[in-house]
Protein backbone atom coordinates (compact mmCIF):
# COMPACT_ATOMS: atom_id res chain seq x y z
CA UNK A 1 0.00 0.00 0.00
CA UNK A 2 2.86 2.44 0.71
CA UNK A 3 4.28 1.77 -2.70
CA UNK A 4 1.00 2.86 -4.33
CA UNK A 5 0.69 6.10 -2.31
CA UNK A 6 4.10 7.45 -3.31
CA UNK A 7 3.41 7.49 -7.08
CA UNK A 8 0.07 9.15 -6.44
CA UNK A 9 1.74 11.92 -4.43
CA UNK A 10 4.30 12.41 -7.19
CA UNK A 11 1.55 12.55 -9.80
CA UNK A 12 -0.36 15.14 -7.76
CA UNK A 13 2.79 17.25 -7.28
CA UNK A 14 3.56 17.08 -10.99
CA UNK A 15 0.03 18.14 -11.92
CA UNK A 16 0.14 21.03 -9.40
CA UNK A 17 3.54 22.16 -10.73
CA UNK A 18 2.26 22.11 -14.29
CA UNK A 19 -0.74 24.22 -13.32
CA UNK A 20 1.47 26.76 -11.54
CA UNK A 21 3.79 26.96 -14.56
CA UNK A 22 0.82 27.47 -16.87
CA UNK A 23 -0.63 30.20 -14.62
CA UNK A 24 2.71 32.00 -14.40
CA UNK A 25 3.12 31.74 -18.15
CA UNK A 26 -0.40 33.14 -18.71
CA UNK A 27 0.24 36.02 -16.33
CA UNK A 28 3.58 36.70 -18.01
CA UNK A 29 2.00 36.68 -21.46
CA UNK A 30 -0.83 38.96 -20.32
CA UNK A 31 1.60 41.27 -18.53
CA UNK A 32 3.99 41.41 -21.48
CA UNK A 33 1.26 42.10 -24.03
CA UNK A 34 -0.29 44.83 -21.90
CA UNK A 35 2.86 46.62 -20.80
CA UNK A 36 5.82 45.66 -22.90
CA UNK A 37 4.11 45.60 -26.34
CA UNK A 38 5.23 49.25 -26.75
CA UNK A 39 8.86 50.00 -25.98
CA UNK A 40 10.08 52.69 -23.55
CA UNK A 41 11.64 54.58 -26.46
CA UNK A 42 8.28 54.71 -28.25
CA UNK A 43 6.56 55.93 -25.08
CA UNK A 44 9.10 58.73 -24.63
CA UNK A 45 8.39 59.97 -28.17
CA UNK A 46 4.66 60.41 -27.48
CA UNK A 47 3.51 64.05 -27.23
CA UNK A 48 0.36 65.46 -25.63
CA UNK A 49 -1.59 67.23 -28.36
CA UNK A 50 -4.26 69.97 -28.24
CA UNK A 51 -7.64 69.00 -29.66
CA UNK A 52 -8.69 72.41 -31.04
CA UNK A 53 -7.16 74.44 -33.86
CA UNK A 54 -7.70 77.98 -32.52
CA UNK A 55 -7.23 78.93 -28.88
CA UNK A 56 -8.40 82.01 -26.98
CA UNK A 57 -7.63 83.50 -23.60
CA UNK A 58 -9.88 82.55 -20.66
CA UNK A 59 -11.40 79.57 -22.46
CA UNK A 60 -10.82 75.91 -21.67
CA UNK A 61 -8.24 74.25 -23.90
CA UNK A 62 -8.29 70.46 -24.19
CA UNK A 63 -5.13 68.32 -24.50
CA UNK A 64 -5.17 64.59 -25.26
CA UNK A 65 -2.59 61.92 -24.35
CA UNK A 66 -2.95 58.49 -26.00
CA UNK A 67 -0.70 55.57 -25.02
CA UNK A 68 -1.47 52.53 -27.15
CA UNK A 69 -1.43 48.92 -25.89
CA UNK A 70 -1.23 49.85 -22.20
CA UNK A 71 -4.16 49.52 -19.81
CA UNK A 72 -5.21 52.62 -17.79
CA UNK A 73 -4.51 50.95 -14.42
CA UNK A 74 -0.81 50.67 -15.33
CA UNK A 75 -0.51 54.44 -15.97
CA UNK A 76 -0.03 57.15 -13.35
CA UNK A 77 0.34 60.86 -14.20
CA UNK A 78 1.42 63.96 -12.31
CA UNK A 79 1.57 67.61 -13.38
CA UNK A 80 4.65 69.60 -12.46
CA UNK A 81 4.30 72.52 -10.05
CA UNK A 82 6.45 75.00 -11.99
CA UNK A 83 3.66 76.07 -14.37
CA UNK A 84 3.90 79.45 -16.07
CA UNK A 85 1.89 82.23 -14.41
CA UNK A 86 -1.50 82.57 -16.04
CA UNK A 87 -1.78 78.87 -16.92
CA UNK A 88 -4.50 77.19 -14.85
CA UNK A 89 -5.19 73.45 -14.70
CA UNK A 90 -8.96 72.79 -14.73
CA UNK A 91 -9.51 69.02 -14.72
CA UNK A 92 -8.52 65.70 -16.30
CA UNK A 93 -10.16 62.41 -17.25
CA UNK A 94 -8.73 58.92 -17.87
CA UNK A 95 -10.34 56.21 -19.98
CA UNK A 96 -9.68 53.12 -22.07
CA UNK A 97 -9.79 53.37 -25.85
CA UNK A 98 -9.36 51.07 -28.85
CA UNK A 99 -6.66 51.56 -31.48
CA UNK A 100 -7.14 51.00 -35.20
CA UNK A 101 -6.01 47.37 -34.92
CA UNK A 102 -8.51 46.69 -32.11
CA UNK A 103 -5.86 46.89 -29.39
CA UNK A 104 -6.71 48.68 -26.17
CA UNK A 105 -4.86 51.70 -24.87
CA UNK A 106 -5.00 54.57 -22.39
CA UNK A 107 -6.48 57.97 -23.22
CA UNK A 108 -6.10 60.86 -20.77
CA UNK A 109 -7.72 64.26 -21.38
CA UNK A 110 -6.52 67.48 -19.71
CA UNK A 111 -8.21 70.90 -19.61
CA UNK A 112 -6.31 74.17 -19.07
CA UNK A 113 -7.05 77.88 -19.38
CA UNK A 114 -4.59 80.61 -20.40
CA UNK A 115 -5.03 84.17 -19.15
CA UNK A 116 -2.53 85.82 -21.52
CA UNK A 117 -2.17 85.80 -25.29
CA UNK A 118 1.05 84.46 -26.82
CA UNK A 119 2.74 81.08 -26.96
CA UNK A 120 1.09 78.74 -24.45
CA UNK A 121 3.56 76.37 -22.79
CA UNK A 122 3.04 73.67 -20.15
CA UNK A 123 5.87 71.78 -18.39
CA UNK A 124 6.26 68.10 -19.42
CA UNK A 125 3.88 65.64 -17.80
CA UNK A 126 5.34 63.09 -15.37
CA UNK A 127 4.08 59.63 -16.42
CA UNK A 128 4.85 56.42 -14.49
CA UNK A 129 4.29 53.06 -16.23
CA UNK A 130 5.16 49.86 -14.36
CA UNK A 131 7.56 51.70 -12.06
CA UNK A 132 9.36 53.54 -14.89
CA UNK A 133 9.14 57.34 -15.13
CA UNK A 134 8.74 59.28 -18.39
CA UNK A 135 8.49 63.01 -19.15
CA UNK A 136 6.02 63.56 -22.01
CA UNK A 137 5.88 66.98 -23.67
CA UNK A 138 2.79 69.16 -24.14
CA UNK A 139 2.76 70.72 -27.61
CA UNK A 140 3.04 74.52 -27.56
CA UNK A 141 0.05 76.46 -28.89
CA UNK A 142 -0.62 80.00 -30.04
CA UNK A 143 -3.11 81.71 -27.73
CA UNK A 144 -5.12 84.62 -29.18
CA UNK A 145 -7.06 87.31 -27.39
CA UNK A 146 -10.66 86.30 -26.78
CA UNK A 147 -12.85 87.67 -29.60
CA UNK A 148 -15.38 88.77 -26.96
CA UNK A 149 -12.87 91.25 -25.55
CA UNK A 150 -10.48 92.04 -28.40
CA UNK A 151 -10.95 95.42 -30.13
CA UNK A 152 -10.60 96.05 -33.87
CA UNK A 153 -7.57 97.98 -35.09
CA UNK A 154 -6.27 99.63 -38.25
CA UNK A 155 -2.92 98.54 -39.64
CA UNK A 156 -1.00 100.51 -42.26
CA UNK A 157 1.58 99.30 -44.78
CA UNK A 158 4.01 101.77 -46.40
CA UNK A 159 5.66 100.97 -49.76
CA UNK A 160 5.21 97.23 -49.06
CA UNK A 161 8.31 97.43 -46.84
CA UNK A 162 7.03 98.57 -43.44
CA UNK A 163 3.92 97.40 -41.61
CA UNK A 164 2.83 99.46 -38.60
CA UNK A 165 0.57 98.08 -35.88
CA UNK A 166 -0.96 100.02 -32.98
CA UNK A 167 1.03 99.75 -29.76
CA UNK A 168 -0.36 97.32 -27.21
CA UNK A 169 -2.01 99.01 -24.24
CA UNK A 170 0.12 97.10 -21.74
CA UNK A 171 3.42 97.64 -23.55
CA UNK A 172 5.79 100.57 -23.57
CA UNK A 173 4.54 102.91 -26.25
CA UNK A 174 6.96 103.88 -29.00
CA UNK A 175 6.52 105.84 -32.21
CA UNK A 176 7.43 104.10 -35.45
CA UNK A 177 9.47 105.99 -38.07
CA UNK A 178 9.53 105.85 -41.86
CA UNK A 179 11.98 107.65 -44.17
CA UNK A 180 11.13 108.98 -47.63
CA UNK A 181 12.07 111.68 -50.12
CA UNK A 182 10.10 114.76 -51.17
CA UNK A 183 8.01 114.38 -54.35
CA UNK A 184 8.41 110.59 -54.22
CA UNK A 185 5.02 108.80 -53.99
CA UNK A 186 4.48 106.56 -50.96
CA UNK A 187 2.22 103.57 -51.45
CA UNK A 188 -0.18 103.39 -48.47
CA UNK A 189 -2.45 100.40 -47.82
CA UNK A 190 -4.85 100.46 -44.86
CA UNK A 191 -5.99 97.16 -43.30
CA UNK A 192 -8.37 96.26 -40.48
CA UNK A 193 -8.02 93.40 -38.00
CA UNK A 194 -10.51 91.78 -35.63
CA UNK A 195 -13.59 93.41 -37.20
CA UNK A 196 -16.68 91.83 -38.75
CA UNK A 197 -17.93 94.95 -40.55
CA UNK A 198 -16.89 98.50 -41.51
CA UNK A 199 -19.74 100.95 -40.95
CA UNK A 200 -18.03 104.18 -42.08
CA UNK A 201 -14.72 105.14 -43.67
CA UNK A 202 -13.18 108.52 -44.44
CA UNK A 203 -10.02 110.58 -44.54
CA UNK A 204 -8.58 114.08 -44.75
CA UNK A 205 -6.02 115.22 -47.32
CA UNK A 206 -2.75 116.05 -45.52
CA UNK A 207 -1.08 119.43 -45.94
CA UNK A 208 1.79 119.96 -48.39
CA UNK A 209 0.94 116.69 -50.11
CA UNK A 210 -0.76 115.09 -53.05
CA UNK A 211 -3.05 112.39 -51.68
CA UNK A 212 -4.87 110.11 -54.13
CA UNK A 213 -7.23 107.25 -53.38
CA UNK A 214 -6.26 104.44 -55.76
CA UNK A 215 -8.65 101.67 -54.73
CA UNK A 216 -11.31 100.71 -52.18
CA UNK A 217 -11.92 97.10 -51.27
CA UNK A 218 -15.12 95.17 -50.56
CA UNK A 219 -15.07 95.53 -46.80
CA UNK A 220 -15.44 99.32 -46.98
CA UNK A 221 -18.83 98.85 -48.65
CA UNK A 222 -20.24 97.54 -45.37
CA UNK A 223 -20.03 93.86 -46.30
CA UNK A 224 -20.52 91.67 -43.21
CA UNK A 225 -17.83 89.07 -42.59
CA UNK A 226 -18.28 85.76 -40.84
CA UNK A 227 -18.39 85.78 -37.03
CA UNK A 228 -15.74 83.06 -37.05
CA UNK A 229 -12.57 84.50 -35.51
CA UNK A 230 -9.68 85.35 -37.81
CA UNK A 231 -6.50 87.35 -37.25
CA UNK A 232 -6.19 88.02 -40.97
CA UNK A 233 -5.59 91.61 -42.08
CA UNK A 234 -8.41 92.69 -44.41
CA UNK A 235 -7.50 95.52 -46.86
CA UNK A 236 -9.76 98.57 -46.82
CA UNK A 237 -8.19 101.06 -49.22
CA UNK A 238 -5.00 101.90 -51.11
CA UNK A 239 -3.59 105.42 -51.53
CA UNK A 240 -0.72 107.25 -53.23
CA UNK A 241 0.73 109.88 -50.90
CA UNK A 242 3.29 112.34 -52.24
CA UNK A 243 4.85 114.77 -49.72
CA UNK A 244 5.86 117.89 -51.66
CA UNK A 245 8.55 119.24 -49.35
CA UNK A 246 10.97 117.98 -46.77
CA UNK A 247 10.09 117.86 -43.10
CA UNK A 248 8.47 115.69 -40.49
CA UNK A 249 4.99 114.33 -41.21
CA UNK A 250 2.42 112.22 -39.42
CA UNK A 251 0.36 109.61 -41.21
CA UNK A 252 -2.74 110.99 -42.99
CA UNK A 253 -5.89 111.26 -40.88
CA UNK A 254 -7.72 108.10 -41.97
CA UNK A 255 -10.48 106.85 -39.70
CA UNK A 256 -13.14 104.14 -39.71
CA UNK A 257 -16.05 102.91 -37.60
CA UNK A 258 -15.81 99.12 -37.23
CA UNK A 259 -18.00 96.47 -35.62
CA UNK A 260 -16.07 94.22 -33.25
CA UNK A 261 -16.70 90.51 -32.64
CA UNK A 262 -18.49 91.61 -29.46
CA UNK A 263 -21.00 93.60 -31.56
CA UNK A 264 -19.77 97.02 -30.40
CA UNK A 265 -19.13 99.81 -32.91
CA UNK A 266 -15.78 101.54 -32.35
CA UNK A 267 -14.07 104.46 -34.06
CA UNK A 268 -10.56 103.57 -35.23
CA UNK A 269 -7.57 105.64 -36.32
CA UNK A 270 -4.19 104.84 -37.83
CA UNK A 271 -1.32 103.92 -35.51
CA UNK A 272 1.28 106.54 -34.71
CA UNK A 273 4.16 106.90 -37.16
CA UNK A 274 6.66 109.68 -37.81
CA UNK A 275 7.43 110.08 -41.52
CA UNK A 276 10.77 111.84 -42.11
CA UNK A 277 10.90 113.38 -45.60
CA UNK A 278 14.26 114.61 -46.89
CA UNK A 279 14.98 116.90 -49.85
CA UNK A 280 14.99 115.38 -53.29
CA UNK A 281 18.44 116.16 -54.75
CA UNK A 282 17.37 115.02 -58.23
CA UNK A 283 14.70 117.66 -58.69
CA UNK A 284 14.48 121.43 -58.44
CA UNK A 285 13.09 122.73 -55.21
CA UNK A 286 9.75 124.35 -55.73
CA UNK A 287 9.47 127.57 -53.75
CA UNK A 288 5.90 127.72 -52.75
CA UNK A 289 4.15 128.95 -49.67
CA UNK A 290 2.24 126.56 -47.46
CA UNK A 291 -1.02 127.77 -48.96
CA UNK A 292 0.28 127.17 -52.48
CA UNK A 293 1.28 123.65 -51.55
CA UNK A 294 -2.14 122.94 -50.13
CA UNK A 295 -3.90 124.27 -53.20
CA UNK A 296 -1.54 122.29 -55.47
CA UNK A 297 -2.27 119.13 -53.53
CA UNK A 298 -6.03 119.55 -53.80
CA UNK A 299 -5.86 120.48 -57.46
CA UNK A 300 -3.93 117.39 -58.56
CA UNK A 301 -5.59 114.82 -56.35
CA UNK A 302 -8.58 112.83 -57.52
CA UNK A 303 -11.92 113.96 -56.14
CA UNK A 304 -12.47 112.33 -52.77
CA UNK A 305 -15.25 112.43 -50.28
CA UNK A 306 -14.24 115.58 -48.42
CA UNK A 307 -17.00 114.96 -45.91
CA UNK A 308 -15.82 111.40 -45.26
CA UNK A 309 -14.74 112.17 -41.76
CA UNK A 310 -17.70 114.42 -41.16
CA UNK A 311 -19.91 111.44 -41.84
CA UNK A 312 -18.16 109.44 -39.15
CA UNK A 313 -20.33 109.78 -36.10
CA UNK A 314 -18.52 108.76 -32.98
CA UNK A 315 -20.78 106.05 -31.57
CA UNK A 316 -20.80 105.86 -27.80
CA UNK A 317 -22.73 103.93 -25.18
CA UNK A 318 -24.90 107.02 -24.70
CA UNK A 319 -26.35 106.45 -28.19
CA UNK A 320 -27.66 103.04 -27.15
CA UNK A 321 -29.18 104.51 -23.99
CA UNK A 322 -30.82 107.16 -26.20
CA UNK A 323 -32.39 104.45 -28.38
CA UNK A 324 -33.68 102.67 -25.27
CA UNK A 325 -35.07 105.97 -23.88
CA UNK A 326 -36.90 106.69 -27.15
CA UNK A 327 -38.38 103.22 -27.08
CA UNK A 328 -39.58 103.85 -23.52
CA UNK A 329 -41.22 107.09 -24.74
CA UNK A 330 -42.93 105.13 -27.53
CA UNK A 331 -44.37 102.71 -25.00
CA UNK A 332 -45.70 105.57 -22.86
CA UNK A 333 -47.20 107.58 -25.73
CA UNK A 334 -50.86 107.18 -26.67
CA UNK A 335 -50.74 105.29 -29.94
CA UNK A 336 -48.00 105.62 -32.57
CA UNK A 337 -45.98 108.81 -32.13
CA UNK A 338 -44.46 109.87 -35.51
CA UNK A 339 -42.03 112.35 -33.94
CA UNK A 340 -40.60 109.87 -31.40
CA UNK A 341 -40.48 107.11 -33.99
CA UNK A 342 -38.61 109.40 -36.39
CA UNK A 343 -36.00 110.22 -33.73
CA UNK A 344 -35.60 106.57 -32.85
CA UNK A 345 -35.13 105.53 -36.49
CA UNK A 346 -32.54 108.28 -36.95
CA UNK A 347 -30.58 107.01 -33.94
CA UNK A 348 -30.76 103.42 -35.18
CA UNK A 349 -29.44 104.50 -38.57
CA UNK A 350 -26.65 106.41 -36.85
CA UNK A 351 -25.37 103.27 -35.10
CA UNK A 352 -25.77 101.32 -38.34
CA UNK A 353 -28.70 98.97 -37.80
CA UNK A 354 -31.83 98.42 -39.84
CA UNK A 355 -35.11 99.92 -38.66
CA UNK A 356 -36.59 97.46 -36.18
CA UNK A 357 -40.10 96.83 -34.87
CA UNK A 358 -42.10 99.55 -33.13
CA UNK A 359 -42.93 99.49 -29.43
CA UNK A 360 -46.51 98.80 -28.31
CA UNK A 361 -48.38 101.65 -26.57
CA UNK A 362 -49.19 101.04 -22.90
CA UNK A 363 -51.86 103.85 -22.70
CA UNK A 364 -53.54 102.45 -25.83
CA UNK A 365 -53.62 98.98 -24.23
CA UNK A 366 -55.25 100.44 -21.10
CA UNK A 367 -57.79 102.38 -23.20
CA UNK A 368 -58.79 99.26 -25.14
CA UNK A 369 -59.23 97.36 -21.88
CA UNK A 370 -61.45 100.13 -20.46
CA UNK A 371 -63.57 100.17 -23.64
CA UNK A 372 -63.93 96.39 -23.46
CA UNK A 373 -65.23 96.66 -19.87
CA UNK A 374 -67.58 99.54 -20.70
CA UNK A 375 -69.17 97.92 -23.76
CA UNK A 376 -69.48 94.62 -21.91
CA UNK A 377 -71.37 96.47 -19.19
CA UNK A 378 -73.52 98.28 -21.83
CA UNK A 379 -74.44 95.00 -23.51
CA UNK A 380 -75.53 93.53 -20.18
CA UNK A 381 -77.63 96.60 -19.35
CA UNK A 382 -79.25 96.61 -22.80
CA UNK A 383 -80.12 92.91 -22.49
CA UNK A 384 -81.69 93.58 -19.09
CA UNK A 385 -83.83 96.35 -20.57
CA UNK A 386 -84.56 94.20 -23.62
CA UNK A 387 -82.84 96.53 -26.09
CA UNK A 388 -81.64 93.64 -28.19
CA UNK A 389 -80.24 95.61 -31.12
CA UNK A 390 -78.17 97.87 -28.87
CA UNK A 391 -77.18 94.86 -26.80
CA UNK A 392 -75.87 93.02 -29.86
CA UNK A 393 -73.98 96.11 -31.09
CA UNK A 394 -72.44 96.65 -27.66
CA UNK A 395 -71.49 92.95 -27.41
CA UNK A 396 -69.79 93.05 -30.84
CA UNK A 397 -67.85 96.16 -29.84
CA UNK A 398 -66.94 94.52 -26.53
CA UNK A 399 -65.58 91.45 -28.37
CA UNK A 400 -63.62 93.68 -30.77
CA UNK A 401 -62.06 95.81 -28.05
CA UNK A 402 -61.48 92.73 -25.91
CA UNK A 403 -59.56 91.00 -28.71
CA UNK A 404 -57.49 94.12 -29.42
CA UNK A 405 -56.74 94.65 -25.73
CA UNK A 406 -55.68 91.00 -25.40
CA UNK A 407 -53.28 91.30 -28.35
CA UNK A 408 -51.89 94.59 -27.06
CA UNK A 409 -51.60 93.14 -23.57
CA UNK A 410 -49.46 90.27 -24.84
CA UNK A 411 -47.19 92.72 -26.68
CA UNK A 412 -46.93 95.07 -23.71
CA UNK A 413 -46.04 92.25 -21.32
CA UNK A 414 -43.13 91.18 -23.51
CA UNK A 415 -39.80 92.34 -22.08
CA UNK A 416 -37.60 94.16 -24.56
CA UNK A 417 -34.05 95.47 -24.28
CA UNK A 418 -31.47 97.30 -26.41
CA UNK A 419 -28.12 95.56 -26.85
CA UNK A 420 -24.98 97.55 -26.01
CA UNK A 421 -22.75 94.85 -27.48
CA UNK A 422 -21.56 91.38 -26.63
CA UNK A 423 -22.53 87.97 -27.93
CA UNK A 424 -25.03 85.23 -27.18
CA UNK A 425 -23.93 81.78 -26.01
CA UNK A 426 -25.80 78.47 -25.84
CA UNK A 427 -25.15 78.26 -22.09
CA UNK A 428 -24.94 81.02 -19.44
CA UNK A 429 -21.19 80.67 -18.86
CA UNK A 430 -18.19 82.83 -19.71
CA UNK A 431 -16.25 79.81 -20.94
CA UNK A 432 -18.79 78.82 -23.63
CA UNK A 433 -16.79 77.83 -26.70
CA UNK A 434 -19.39 78.89 -29.29
CA UNK A 435 -21.06 82.28 -29.43
CA UNK A 436 -22.74 84.65 -31.90
CA UNK A 437 -22.05 88.37 -31.94
CA UNK A 438 -25.08 90.63 -31.51
CA UNK A 439 -25.19 93.95 -33.36
CA UNK A 440 -25.14 96.81 -30.87
CA UNK A 441 -28.31 98.92 -30.88
CA UNK A 442 -30.59 96.01 -31.79
CA UNK A 443 -33.84 95.61 -29.87
CA UNK A 444 -34.30 92.03 -28.61
CA UNK A 445 -36.93 90.15 -26.63
CA UNK A 446 -36.07 88.68 -23.21
CA UNK A 447 -37.39 85.18 -22.58
CA UNK A 448 -35.64 84.03 -19.38
CA UNK A 449 -33.15 85.28 -16.83
CA UNK A 450 -30.74 84.12 -14.16
CA UNK A 451 -28.78 86.13 -11.62
CA UNK A 452 -26.31 87.44 -14.23
CA UNK A 453 -27.70 86.41 -17.62
CA UNK A 454 -30.71 86.96 -19.91
CA UNK A 455 -31.94 84.52 -22.54
CA UNK A 456 -32.90 86.57 -25.61
CA UNK A 457 -34.29 86.07 -29.10
CA UNK A 458 -31.97 87.46 -31.79
CA UNK A 459 -33.28 87.11 -35.36
CA UNK A 460 -33.94 83.38 -35.72
CA UNK A 461 -31.54 82.42 -32.94
CA UNK A 462 -31.68 82.45 -29.18
CA UNK A 463 -29.00 82.47 -26.54
CA UNK A 464 -27.69 83.79 -23.24
CA UNK A 465 -26.15 87.22 -22.86
CA UNK A 466 -24.79 89.02 -19.80
CA UNK A 467 -27.22 91.44 -18.16
CA UNK A 468 -24.65 94.24 -18.26
CA UNK A 469 -24.79 94.18 -22.07
CA UNK A 470 -28.51 95.07 -22.20
CA UNK A 471 -30.51 98.24 -21.54
CA UNK A 472 -34.06 97.39 -20.49
CA UNK A 473 -36.99 99.07 -22.24
CA UNK A 474 -39.60 99.71 -19.57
Amino acid sequence: MEELRIPRKEQFSNRLLKKIVKAVAAVFILFSTSVFAITPQEIQRITIKPEQNVFFTNQELKYVLEIPEIQPHFVQTQLQENMKEGVIFVSSRRMEYFTNDNQTGTRIEFWFTFKDAGIGTIPPLIVRINGRTYYLKFENVQIYENPKTIAPRLVVELDSTKTIYPSAENSKRRTETFNSVATKPIDVIVYVQYAVQIKQFGYEIPRDSIFEEVERYDMVSGKLRSNEFSQEKIPLARFKWTPLKDGKYSLPNIRAVATAYSGRNLELGLPECSVNVSKNSNSEEVNKTDDDFSMFAYALSEPVDEEGLKEINVITEADYYKIAALRCDERRSFGPSPSIRKQRIAMEQKVGIAVSRDEPSIPLCHTLTILFVLFTAFSIVFFIFKKKLFAVIAACLAVTFGSLSLIMGVLVLERHAVVKGGSISPIPENSALSSTAVTAGTCVRIKEETAQWYYIEYHENGGWIKKEELILVE
